[in-house]
């Protein structure tokens, strides 16, 4: 436990009476990121007194000397483009995806390959059900060397298998948000909104379906080796593999 303004280590989630799926949902979706190659922060589902919690490595920390925990700097994308919080989502008069990865194109020390990543980030968010994907979510870390880089990835949830929460994804892709409706015509929008070759973009959105339909089963059943049986989890593969199916007919 951090002590006054010492800085924590670890950020703790847990069950809400609405929400009771969110920590495994959380947990099992940034570990369906990772195994396709997405950086992410270190999850762990954890639990006490029969409440689950997740259990979440924070990014911008790091360890010195003599192994003190201090802070790297940081900063989300809304506060990068100048925005406010309640302006996290597009709808609310946030930044657009091709304003997110115009930042990263002038800020990051590696622009090229942080850009790529961005881009695999929303095609991850679009075909495994995380429609919560805003620009607070993203955020830039500024290293120690003086490097700036796309910070990994948090906050990832298939919020799509969760009723309660609006399925609309928090960027539009060429002015559609439901991720039913999404197809080539949509990802060529984005990729001229971006300056990028279509096929390019098309090309990585077939690579991240193929990918996650395989890595589907094995990491649940890492995940379920791990943490026991979760059979709720059947809600979030239902929504994976329709979308992969959706986006590899396209």
């Amino acid at each position: 436990m951090p002590q006054g303004e010492a800085p924590s280590s670890h950020i703790l989630k847990f069950e809400l009476t609405d929400y009771r799926h969110l920590p495994a949902y959380e947990t099992f979706t940034t570990q369906l990121a990772a195994a396709i190659g997405l950086p992410t922060v270190t999850i762990e589902l954890r639990s006490v007194a029969d409440i689950r919690y997740a259990e979440i490595v924070r990014y911008d920390r790091f360890r010195d000397a003599q192994g003190e925990v201090q802070r790297w700097h940081q900063e989300d994308f809304c506060q990068a483009l100048g925005y406010g919080y309640a302006q996290k989502h597009q709808e609310h008069g946030g930044p657009s995806f091709a304003q997110c990865y115009r930042l990263v194109q002038s800020s990051s020390s590696e622009p090229a390959l942080d850009g790529e990543t961005l881009l695999r980030w929303q095609i991850f968010n679009v075909l495994a059900g995380n429609s919560d994907g805003h620009a607070k979510n993203l955020s830039l870390l500024h290293r120690p060397d003086g490097t700036i880089r796309l910070a990994a990835f948090y906050d990832l949830v298939c919020t799509r298998a969760i009723d309660r929460i609006d399925p609309h994804l928090a960027f539009d892709l060429g002015g559609e948000r439901n991720p039913g409706l999404i197809n080539s015509t949509h990802w060529h929008a984005l990729a001229q909104a971006c300056d990028l070759r279509p096929k390019f973009l098309v090309k990585r959105v077939q690579e991240t379906a193929e990918a996650l339909h395989d890595r589907l089963g094995p990491t649940r059943k890492t995940f379920e080796e791990r943490y026991g049986p979760y059979p709720a989890l059947e809600r979030i593969e239902q929504v994976v593999v329709k979308q992969c199916r959706h986006a590899l007919q396209k």
